[in-house]
């Protein structure tokens, strides 16, 4: 230990807490005055100053160095002064070799980020220039093309050390260097991505303690490039939301930003339209905003215009997002309904009570749900059991959690959405070449109060900086160690300790997790587990006093964290009840953000957690990225921030000191210094620098790297490994340069060459065309004037021919003439010698000819006579054969006709009737509509008159060919008759080939069965091919067929179809005989493109072909009623008729043949072939399966046997790898039940009563396997998809039994008790729960059309006709509907029902009453449910693309569709596409007569129409098709009536608000309400209830008759006899006669009986004998007590009737009848005395006017304590009270419990006592009360009990707020 010398003026290091620079101010006896850097000014005795505590510094840490690894000094201290140096010089960035160190300023310096530098930095390597963030994103940016490797950039540090910032400098760099690569241009992807960040910002960033940017949330931005270097796509992922910053912050801090930036920046209107103000006024936000009176700081002033700016940003970037005003506007909408749900405030009145409506009202309009259903959730708690819905009451604290729990699964959903709709915009079109990403996670917090927030996110650093301490030291050390490398061992902070504590297998996030899956789990019993496990362990901290706190020691230093909460925010508990009122939100938008949330019922089975906690959740998310990071070459950069006040310019050591240990920065700068972070292997070195070493010539690349390394670069700068290189950076960027260097020269070179070649190249090519050009001139020259020439020459030897030709000319004609004249007379001469010789032979000739003539006709006349003998002979025996064979062929059509009538005989015979008037009427109503059609369809095409005229022409030719043919014989008619003939045959041959093979027992698919189940766009077949399949008759013959595995059947069929259709059709024609021109003969047809073909039998030649590009039109029916599943095709020629063998095949081909003539040729390709399995011969069902070996046979090879439950199938391949790839593919799959089964235990499949087997069945995620025995093998299974539905277990014969509806078929399942029935039925639920959900053709296309435009939207329906109007029927749901039947009491299945529906509609096109088909099905909705989105499918697919939308037909649909509309709500998808519908159809077709339709059914939607619980009124049909409202009465007391019109979505509260305002009724004074009144019975209304559905209910239940809605008094709320309104006083007055008729009244008979009295005179006037009223309308007479019970003294006992025998029953009839008689004669003794008595009173009141009688009961009845109470008779269940028949009065301030009759009540209670109230079940109301035993009555009336109870509490709490 030496002494320094110091010099005044030198610098030391001084050592306190780390090393600190002091300077040497003065030297003066011994003694040094050192200035610290801390300003301390200390003197020290030059004999201390000991090497242990002083030593000198060295020049380079004065000035502060760039590569803190090149310092001499090497300690904390010297890094820490050389970040101030550089810090307070503006240089914020510091290398550590590769690693960028970044200080925060705390403000802008100018220069650093610009343009200039960007692209500076772009073309250097690291080192190169001054420390730049640019540096490192251009690194990273090389090394994705240098390497081939992803690249990611790990950003860390404390909170508000400057990551965000950090991130963004990154994503713009390698923005630029994408344009770069993109004609300096960014691509729109790219400027998506920078735009994602002020929108991440807005909603994910928020002012903090220590940051006023801080990121509340991590995200993992990566850039995807293409191999040109242009960015091509990215993704964003994001972890942990701090969700409940939302509803509440620390001081000083702020919620999120776009709360502010919405509310300083949105301009009117809808400013407005949101009702936003000041933020002062919004609890969520007001917390960070400072007293009002108080006047804003400049910096206050500041964030307000950031704010302003910022919203303005955010929208830009919406808009570059692509996201559409009307998306915008919603979610500025649910912010805007977030900020008023703060407002909401409660208080305690019998439970929470809101305390501000209006801040209600605001936030459930914002949120899109209903009013009071949000004001339920907010106060009740619903929970259902068994069935039944039971409501709780919530206390304030609860209220408040249950809007808190609202606000933040809103807010935390949009913020989910937003993320995914950013990454569905900058989505990578193509797998992208490599990718660079970037990790801007939150900092490490430690706040005053730590809770499971910073648990999380400190957790998610601890990850990180064990990252970077595996890359940096562990890995590195452990290379250097492995490559034989020189190297001492840096001591550094390891962290796993830490980190398994936290996630260990008993670690702190297991045990957070078990807690939160106890339903009994508290923050307490988790701390008491937290201390118990890991109390020893050395990163855990266990506080000395007890409390709710625990520790853990970090690498950033020691956090303690509060429990208070832990488990309910891991939970993430959100209630159903909130989670089913924000799904049933009316805003679209609000639905997509939880249409993916389920139920608690719907996350699992039974005792299987419901869904992952937060914990697990994140802890996945986290391994998942560390994966990703540990994939790709990280790049770190570490950013701390020089103060905790984020000051610029201040510089605080400690805190500064503390990050740099705590990152591990001193051992980063020892290890960067002494190692060599660059490593390449040998070879790769060789490779990447072979420029370099082109001068050694050794081949061994280890030798070859040493010699240039040697040679060229000192050892410090690297070393040899066994395998690889290592260098120093410095080397590297050397090396890069010198090779940069070298390349470019070459480069140049090569350029050089190719320009000189390319130049000379052009210079050939040059003189080559002027040569060519030369060429073509010289000879345009040269050939003008051989063409002169040429010209001249002609012309003179023109002349010269012309007179040699003239001069021989003239001599050939002299001795042709001479010649003529010779030859002339020669032959003249000859003439005259020939005719002399003929006419010699003429005279001979005609001697000769009259000779022979004369014989000739002797011999003619006798073979004459002759031949005529024997013709008459010929033809008397042809006509006999003839007629002979007429009456055998006679004979056999004859009989042939009487075996098929006979056949006919007992169907016909229970259809005859109901048939005959059915096609009666529709074949009457289809040939009209048809004639109607094809006449102006032909009158268009101008063949309407030759149609018609060919078909007259026809029917008169008619009887005259068949005259014809029966005098032609029969042998024109053979050849039908051998086709006939034929056709049978081979349907026999198809018969027996089916029966045996068994194809009645096969599974085989129907296309209008089994069709809908399964899709078969979605069904490939796994395989197919020819087989050869023998058949099981007594001579083993094979046939080739053609089979197809699909799914789980394997279809055989004849042959393969590469065509679109074929099939046997009936086609009229093509006999050789005339008659037979008008027969059906059987024809084979096959549709091939746009050609129809049709055969005499498959396979042979043609007999003519139909191309439908060609054809006018295809018709569906013709005029004879006789041929059913009629086709015509007309043709420009001729019209081809063809008749189907039944309807499905007539709708089948109807539709390809509409399909192929209406599709445009260039779609015609879309059209797929069709291999229906219906037209398969047979089909094996794959689950019945047993197995498939190979097998040996004489007559074929490559045999093999499928062998399943009652029959063995062979089939035979065409070799040996085709036979066993069958086998493979056919065999079943053994699976260990044991240990895949997710269930497995004995089961009893029930076939019928009668046969029952008990079977060993195992779940799998398959489905179910079942075995006779628990180790046998698989011998059937059950498929299991999502379409799959089990059902609830049900008691059967002492078994609990359950379906499972399967596609094909049921099972009926039976287990001994019922919890063994609910968990198999769970289980097997989840399981198909789990299945990926199947969609329908139709569904792909609802949900494609949301984001198509016009064009392309046209394009999709016309190319897709299960979108359209067809008039065919549909043979699959158009929806995928769930298998079983459609409800307990039909078993048809909902496919069949679904198709049912639809080919109804053809009926309901011209049914005369439309009301009664409307009616039926809208019943059948209310019985299936499940097929209310198919009914809507149809309707819009029928009411879409309609040529004529004011068409009948048309109409008719559409007021169908409004019906349904009114009845029953659509899911939310459907919904959607509804309003799609209507909007498009509004906009389109304005003006017409549809368009009114379409008009009134968007106001439907927009005013949201509820789920009716009945089958509309007749006359509501009736009228809604006129669209107009229906007419209702409505009767008040006096048989008054008003007239009121009931809308489809008219409530009952509306319609009394309607009433009071038109009597002008004052609603604050007392409550009205409507009743349904039958009789003397009232029963109330509820407010929710809609008036269609009362006005249904009673034409259905009763007709009508009796029925009333009625219009009364509910509740007294103030009464006042002087102040009241004379109406007013009228509803009183009745309501309390009312009470006295039904006995309710709390005062003796004798009182009762004087108001009776009051009420005559009322009505009649004064008294007279001839006035005579019925008592029981004015009055309720009891029979009287003390006679009641002398009468039953000897009738209440069996004594007398002896022993039960023979005659018993008798003697009891007999004693009821007495009894009965008695009680009559008893009650009508009663009513006497009563009335009587009233009479006797009425007597005393003569003379008294009405309204003096009025009011003079009024005054009786006001005394009473009990008066306005709504009195309810009740039976007390318990023994609290002497007797239990008691009265429960009901009033504005208490509740009361009245004997009956009686004036005094026996017990009172307030509202504010009142802890709850309800009916836990049927007929039973309880009571709690505070202080006292719960009440518990059994009353009818419950119903009405609860809802004045509830009337009363909102009226006292309204009336508290107004006072308040």
């Amino acid at each position: 230990m030496g002494v320094l010398e110091v010099q005044p003026g030198g610098w030391v290091w001084v050592k306190k807490d780390c090393f600190l620079p002091a300077n040497v101010i003065s030297s003066a006896n011994g003694v040094l005055t050192l200035k610290i850097d801390n300003d301390e000014v200390v003197k020290v005795n030059s004999s201390d100053m000991t090497t242990d505590k002083y030593s000198i510094m060295h020049p380079s840490s004065l000035t502060g160095t760039p590569d803190m690894a090149s310092l001499s000094d090497l300690h904390e201290g010297s890094l820490l002064h050389n970040l101030k140096v550089r810090y307070f010089s503006n240089e914020i960035y510091t290398y550590i070799g590769s690693i960028l160190v970044a200080v925060n300023p705390y403000k802008p310096i100018s220069g650093l980020y610009s343009n200039e530098n960007l692209d500076k930095y772009s073309k250097l390597f690291i080192g190169e220039d001054k420390p730049h963030i640019y540096a490192i994103a251009n690194e990273a940016f090389r090394n994705v093309w240098k390497t081939g490797e992803s690249q990611c950039v790990l950003i860390s540090g404390e909170s508000g050390a400057g990551k965000t910032e950090s991130t963004k400098m990154i994503l713009d760099f390698l923005s630029a260097m994408g344009a770069k690569n993109n004609n300096g241009e960014k691509s729109l992807v790219s400027s998506r991505i920078l735009s994602s960040s002020p929108i991440l910002e807005a909603f994910g960033n928020a002012k903090t303690v220590y940051n006023h940017n801080s990121s509340r949330f991590g995200k993992f931005i990566q850039l995807f490039f293409a191999e040109d270097g242009n960015i091509v796509g990215g993704n964003i992922s994001h972890y942990l939301l701090e969700k409940n910053r939302t509803v509440g912050q620390n001081p000083s801090e702020r919620n999120y930003h776009i709360f502010y930036q919405l509310l300083l920046g949105v301009q009117e209107p809808l400013k407005t339209k949101l009702c936003l103000d000041d933020p002062k006024n919004f609890r969520y936000v007001s917390g960070s905003i400072r007293d009002p009176n108080c006047e804003e700081t400049p910096a206050e002033l500041k964030q307000l215009t950031r704010d302003k700016n910022d919203y303005k940003e955010v929208l830009t970037s919406f808009e570059v997002m692509g996201l559409s005003n009307q998306v915008v506007e919603e979610i500025l909408t649910i912010l805007a309904g977030i900020l008023h749900l703060g407002n909401v405030r409660f208080h305690m009145d019998g439970g929470a009570q809101i305390s501000d409506r209006d801040a209600v009202e605001k936030a459930a309009q914002f949120l899109s749900v209903n009013t009071e259903q949000l004001i339920e959730s907010l106060t009740h708690n619903k929970r259902e059991m068994r069935g039944e819905v039971f409501l709780s009451p919530l206390n304030e604290d609860q209220a408040i959690g249950s809007r808190d729990s609202i606000t933040m699964a809103v807010y935390s959903h949009l913020f989910d959405w937003i993320i995914q709709r950013i990454n569905s915009r900058i989505k990578s079109p193509k797998p992208p070449f490599s990718s660079i990403g970037v990790l801007d996670i939150f900092g490490f917090e430690n706040f005053q109060i730590n809770r499971f927030e910073q648990f999380n996110i400190n957790f998610a650093n601890e990850k990180l900086q064990q990252y970077f301490n595996k890359h940096i030291f562990s890995l590195e050390q452990l290379e250097y160690n492995q490559e034989g490398i020189p190297w001492s061992d840096i001591d550094w902070t390891d962290n796993a300790g830490c980190i398994q504590l936290v996630e260990r297998k008993m670690g702190i996030f297991s045990i957070i997790d078990e807690e939160s899956r106890f339903p009994k789990g508290t923050d307490k019993s988790m701390l008491e587990k937290l201390h118990n496990a890991n109390a020893k362990n050395t990163f855990y901290i266990k506080p000395k006093i007890t409390g709710s706190d625990f520790g853990i020691r970090h690498y950033a230093g020691d956090v303690v964290y509060n429990t208070v909460g832990f488990l309910e925010k891991n939970r993430g508990s959100f209630r159903d009840d909130l989670i089913t009122l924000l799904k049933d939100s009316k805003s679209d938008f609000m639905y997509d953000l939880f249409e993916g949330v389920k139920l608690s019922s719907e996350r699992g089975g039974r005792g299987k957690p419901k869904s992952a906690t937060v914990a697990s959740s994140f802890k996945e998310s986290l391994s998942s990225l560390m994966t990703t990071l540990s994939a790709s070459n990280p790049f770190f950069i570490r950013c701390v921030k020089p103060n905790a006040t984020k000051q610029s310019n201040n510089f605080q050591n400690q805190l500064m000191i503390n990050q740099l240990r705590y990152s591990g920065m001193m051992q980063t700068v020892v290890i960067r210094r002494s190692g060599y972070p660059v490593r390449r292997l040998y070879a790769d070195f060789c490779s990447r620098y072979q420029p370099l070493l082109a001068a050694i010539y050794t081949k061994d690349a280890k030798d070859k790297v040493s010699l240039y390394l040697t040679k060229n670069a000192s050892e410090k700068e690297w070393q040899a490994g066994k395998t690889k290189v290592f260098m120093k950076e410095t080397l590297e960027n050397v090396l890069e340069q010198q090779r940069v260097i070298i390349l470019g020269s070459a480069a140049t070179m090569i350029q050089k060459h190719w320009r000189g070649a390319i130049a000379r190249m052009h210079y050939r090519k040059r003189l080559d065309n002027i040569i060519k050009v030369q060429s073509i001139v010289r000879a345009h020259l040269y050939r003008k004037l051989y063409l002169q020439t040429k010209s001249a020459a002609l012309v003179v030897q023109k002349y010269v021919r012309g007179h040699i030709a003239r001069q021989l000319v003239a001599e050939m004609w002299a001795e042709k003439c001479a010649r003529l004249e010779a030859e002339l007379e020669s032959q003249r001469q000859a003439l005259e010698a020939r005719r002399a010789e003929m006419e010699r032979l003429r005279k001979e000739a005609q001697e000769q000819e009259a000779d022979q003539l004369r014989k000739e006709l002797e011999e003619e006349e006798a073979a004459r006579k002759k031949e005529e003998e024997e013709r008459k002979r010929i033809e008397e025996e042809r006509m006999r054969e003839a007629m002979r064979k007429m009456e055998e062929l006679e004979k056999k059509r004859r009989e042939e006709e009487a075996r098929k009538l006979e056949e006919e005989k007992i169907r016909l015979e229970e259809e005859r009737l109901e048939k005959e008037r059915e096609e009666k009427r529709a074949e009457d109503e289809r040939a009209a509509a048809i004639l109607a059609a094809e006449a102006a369809e032909a009158e268009e095409m101008g063949l309407a008159d030759d149609e018609v005229a060919l078909d007259e022409a026809e029917q008169e030719m008619f009887k005259h060919l068949q005259d014809l043919d029966s005098h032609l014989g029969m042998e024109d008619g053979e050849p039908e008759q051998a086709i006939d003939e034929w056709w049978d045959l081979e349907q026999e041959d198809e018969d027996v080939y089916a029966n045996m093979h068994g194809q009645d027992n096969f599974d085989t698919m129907s296309e209008a069965g089994d069709g809908p189940d399964i899709d078969s766009e979605n069904l490939a077949p796994v395989h197919a091919g020819y087989l050869k399949v023998r058949e099981a008759s007594m001579v083993s013959r094979w046939k080739q067929k053609f089979c197809i595995l699909q799914g789980d059947s394997l279809l055989i069929f004849n042959a393969k179809q590469d065509y679109l259709k074929s099939g046997w059709l009936r086609k009229k024609g093509g006999g050789k005989g005339t008659l037979s021109r008008r027969n059906w003969l059987p024809r084979f047809f096959i549709l091939q493109n746009t050609t129809l073909s049709y055969f005499e039998f498959e396979g042979g030649e043609s007999k003519g072909s139909i191309n439908l590009r060609q054809a006018v039109k295809i018709l569906e029916n013709n005029l004879d009623k006789n041929k059913s599943n009629y086709i015509g095709i007309v043709t420009p020629d001729r019209t081809y008729e063809i008749i189907a063998e039944d309807e499905n095949e007539h709708r089948s081909w109807l539709r390809i043949l509409r399909d192929v003539h209406g599709t445009p040729d260039e779609l015609l390709h879309t059209m797929k072939e069709e291999m229906n399995p219906r037209n398969a011969i047979a089909s094996i069902d794959l689950m019945e399966l047993e197995s498939c070996n190979r097998i040996e046979d004489k007559a074929e090879n490559h045999v093999f046997c499928v062998i399943t439950n009652d029959r063995l199938h062979y089939f035979a391949a065409e070799d040996s790898d085709e036979m066993f790839r069958w086998i493979d593919l056919l065999s079943p799959q053994d699976i260990n039940v044991k240990q895949n089964a997710l269930h497995s235990g004995y089961m009893t499949l029930v076939k019928n009563k009668i046969i029952r087997r008990k079977v060993f069945v195992s779940l799998t995620e398959k489905g179910l396997e079942m075995s006779k025995r628990r180790d046998g093998p698989v011998e059937g299974k059950i498929s299991l998809h999502s379409l799959c539905v089990v059902t609830n277990p049900v008691e059967d014969g002492g078994d609990f039994c359950f379906y499972i509806h399967v596609r094909k078929r049921s099972y009926y399942f039976a287990v001994k008790t019922m919890s063994e029935a609910n968990q198999w039925a769970d289980d097997i639920s989840e399981v198909i729960t789990s299945k990926e959900q199947f969609q329908t053709r139709t569904e792909r296309l609802i949900v494609e059309l949301r984001n198509l435009q016009s064009d392309e939207i046209d394009s999709v329906y016309r190319t897709n006709a299960i979108l359209r109007y067809t008039k065919p029927a549909i043979q699959t749901p158009i929806l995928a509907l769930p298998y079983g039947p459609c409800s307990a009491t039909n078993a048809t299945s909902l496919q069949e029902q679904a198709v049912s529906i639809y080919k109804s509609f053809l009926n309901y096109e011209g049914a005369t009453s439309p009301v009664d088909f409307i009616e039926t099905q809208l019943g059948l909705l209310f019985d299936s449910p499940l097929l209310i989105d198919e009914l809507y499918c149809q309707l819009i697919k029928q009411t879409s693309w309609v040529r004529d939308v004011d068409n009948p037909q048309n109409l008719r649909y559409w007021m169908f569709l409004l019906c349904v509309l009114i009845t029953h709500t659509p899911s939310r998808k459907i919904l959607r596409y509804l309003k799609y519908h209507v909007q498009h159809n509004t906009c389109k077709y304005s003006g017409t007569e549809m368009y009114k339709f379409a008009v009134y059914a968007e106001g439907l939607l927009s005013s949201g129409v509820k789920q009716r619980e009945y089958v509309p009124s007749r006359e509501e049909l009736k009228k809604l098709m006129f669209l107009k409202d229906m007419p209702a009465s409505i009767s008040c007391y006096g048989g008054w009536n008003c007239k009121i019109a009931v809308t489809p979505t008219l409530t009952a509260r509306v319609a009394v608000a309607r009433l009071l305002s038109g009597m002008g009724l004052n609603p604050r004074h007392n409550k009205y309400a409507l009743f349904e009144k039958q009789g003397n019975i009232y029963k109330v209304i509820e407010d929710r209830t809609l008036m269609s559905d009362v006005l249904a209910k009673f034409e259905r239940k009763t007709a009508g008759e009796g029925w009333v809605v009625f219009f009364k008094l509910f509740g007294i709320v103030e009464f006042n006899i002087s102040k009241c309104d004379p109406l007013e006083l009228v509803f009183l007055y009745e309501f309390v006669c009312d009470q006295i008729r039904r006995g309710l009244c709390p005062d003796d008979k004798v009182s009762l009986t004087e108001l009776a009295g009051l009420r005559c005179q009322y009505l009649y006037g004064d008294y007279s004998p001839e006035k005579n009223f019925t008592v029981s309308d004015i009055y309720k007479v009891t029979l009287p007590e003390v006679k009641y019970s002398s009468s039953r003294k000897n009738t209440g006992t069996l004594r007398g009737l002896g022993t039960l025998g023979k005659g018993t029953i008798r003697k009891l009839k007999d004693l009821y009848t007495d009894t009965e008689r008695e009680d009559e004669l008893l009650m009508q003794e009663e009513v006497e005395k009563v009335k009587n008595t009233i009479n006797d009173y009425w007597k005393t009141k003569a003379g008294l006017s009405k309204g003096a009688a009025q009011q003079e009961l009024l005054k009786v009845t006001t005394r009473w304590l009990a008066f306005g109470y709504g009195i309810f008779d009740v039976l007390i269940i318990d023994n609290r009270f002497r007797e239990t028949e008691l009265w429960l009065a009901v009033g504005r301030n208490d509740i009361a419990i009245y004997p009956r009759q009686k004036s005094l009540p026996l017990e009172v209670h307030t509202y504010d006592s009142i802890i709850s109230f309800g009916a836990p079940q049927v007929n039973v109301f309880k009571i709690t009360i505070e202080g006292h035993a719960p009440l518990e009555m059994n009353t009818p009336e419950f119903l009405d009990i609860a809802r004045l109870m509830k009337t009363y509490i909102g009226i006292m709490v309204k009336m508290k707020k107004e006072k308040h």
